[in-house]
């Protein structure tokens, strides 16, 4: 599985962090980073980004940052880049296509969407070192007031902080849709027992803990409020303690609604056609899952404790308990993280997505190599993917290299047959068109994202999304009706061919 478990311009403008624009007196451009002395390679990845795949035979065509902004219609991206375990250097760029956007600069926050969980994760694993939680004791002890529906939970195995933030604690796997601004916000009970005028289902445990992994959201509102119930304290208050303030993420907080005042350096969130959500962004009350206001900078910061750590010279995290959760993987999976390994190189990468926001990081723990992007527009997973793929080439990493393929040529009256509703290892609803006038096939998931579709040379029906690599193959063995994706096989709902 990847992101889906865890489950992207001539008139453009940079807002960047250079001298004449710390010198413009726009508030929180000295919070950029390096930009003078990274300038080569700055320059190397703002105008050499390419695309995850590299189709055999054909010339490469490489593109600057500002012409992805434009070419996706995302508004802005906060970028900071990290080398050998420092950070090399920070900016923020916004396509001048928007033209109501306002002026954003390093210290503009966005919805850091799925990163939350990695921070939350780190924050309860130093409350572990210092005695104040059991990762491993059931967690129905810690609670108050919600007593967990009976499920495949027992005695002898049941659901523990452990569990919920590995993605094995068996409760029912999601993510969460978000609020509207202009409504009241429901508590983390509400959201726990599925509460009238709550958008996500009341939790259960509908696997035997530790057996399946599984992303679930609801898993980290229920640790969220097992923590508050063992503080006393208010969500926000516990990580600005236990992590936020330690790391240094000076601009970071969990705090659901923003004040006022923070509203103000806040990116607003935009979707697929160029719209801003209504109100700017929606509102996450499931904190813990999706709730951290962050900036690239801060969050490179977190990623190089983590890095310090595994080094063994973090004075907060020590190196055996970054060292003992690397040795929980499963499935290419540790505590949220995917993690990746090449030669002598050590990998973790995070993504996450909420309405209006497309964000990820990722850091070598052998080299300290790594990069944090944050995008406010659901267009923003593809240039992501590119945004690693060219810090790559630019900076030598063992991970994230392209892929060569041998484009082919499909007919029109096959890719049209693929058109259709598939359900995707037995859970998510994923759909299949086909654009007449281009002859293209794209995969439409649940979040809103879509591939566009390239047919390849392979063994079945194979296609690839050059953006990020995903490769989709449709199966001889019954007539093209299923596919394969990320391993798992998706199977035809219907037979309605679908037009776009």
């Amino acid at each position: 599985m990847s992101r889906v478990l865890l489950y992207a311009f001539v008139f453009a403008s940079v807002s960047s962090c250079t001298f004449e624009n710390r010198e413009s007196g726009i508030p929180g451009q000295e919070d950029c980073i390096g930009v003078e002395k990274s300038s080569e390679r700055k320059v190397q990845l703002e105008q050499g980004i390419r695309e995850q795949v590299k189709f055999l035979g054909e010339a490469e065509v490489l593109n600057s940052i500002m012409d992805r902004l434009s070419a996706y219609n995302i508004p802005a991206l906060s970028l900071a880049v990290i080398n050998e375990g420092k950070i090399d250097w920070s900016d923020t760029y916004q396509n001048a296509n928007f033209t109501k956007i306002s002026p954003l600069n390093c210290s503009s926050i966005f919805q850091a969407a799925s990163l939350s969980k990695p921070v939350t994760f780190l924050a309860a694993l130093r409350m572990q070192a210092a005695g104040r939680i059991d990762l491993d004791k059931n967690i129905q002890e810690y609670l108050k007031d919600f007593v967990i529906p009976q499920g495949k939970q027992t005695e002898e195995n049941p659901v523990t902080f452990r569990n919920i933030f590995s993605h094995t604690s068996g409760i029912n796997p999601g993510g969460y849709e978000g609020y509207s601004r202009n409504v009241v916000m429901p508590s983390d009970l509400d959201v726990l027992r599925g509460s009238a005028g709550v958008n996500s289902p009341a939790i259960e445990v509908i696997a035997p803990p530790n057996e399946t992994l599984a992303y679930s959201g609801g898993g980290y509102t229920l640790a969220e409020l097992a923590l508050q119930d063992i503080f006393n304290e208010a969500f926000p208050d516990i990580m600005q303690k236990w992590i936020l303030a330690p790391v240094g993420m000076d601009h970071s907080e969990f705090t659901q609604p923003l004040s006022a005042l923070d509203s103000i350096r806040a990116a607003k969130g935009y979707t697929q056609s160029g719209a801003v959500i209504e109100g700017g962004w929606r509102n996450y009350p499931e904190q813990a899952a999706a709730g951290l206001w962050s900036t690239s900078v801060d969050l490179a910061r977190f990623l190089i404790e983590i890095y310090e750590a595994y080094q063994g010279n973090s004075s907060i995290l020590s190196q055996s308990q970054i060292r003992s959760i690397l040795s929980d993987e499963r499935d290419g999976h540790v505590y949220g993280f995917l993690l990746s390994r090449s030669e002598d190189d050590l990998t973790i990468t995070h993504y996450g997505g909420n309405a209006g926001y497309r964000t990820g990081m990722t850091i070598s723990l052998t080299s300290g190599n790594g990069l944090v992007y944050l995008i406010n527009s659901d267009n923003g997973a593809a240039l992501g993917n590119e945004l690693f793929l060219s810090a790559s080439q630019v900076y030598d990493w063992k991970q994230f290299r392209q892929t060569n393929v041998q484009r082919k040529q499909v007919e029109p009256a096959v890719l049209r047959e693929l058109s259709g509703e598939y359900k995707w290892n037995n859970q998510i609803n994923l759909s299949v068109t086909f654009d007449e006038n281009n002859n293209v096939v794209s995969l439409h998931f649940p979040n809103g994202d879509e591939y566009k579709l390239v047919p390849i040379t392979g063994e079945e029906l194979d296609f690839i999304h050059p953006n990020t690599g995903v490769s989709v193959s449709f199966l001889k063995e019954n007539n093209f009706q299923s596919f394969t994706l990320y391993g798992q096989r998706a199977v035809k709902l219907n037979t309605n061919v679908k037009m776009r």
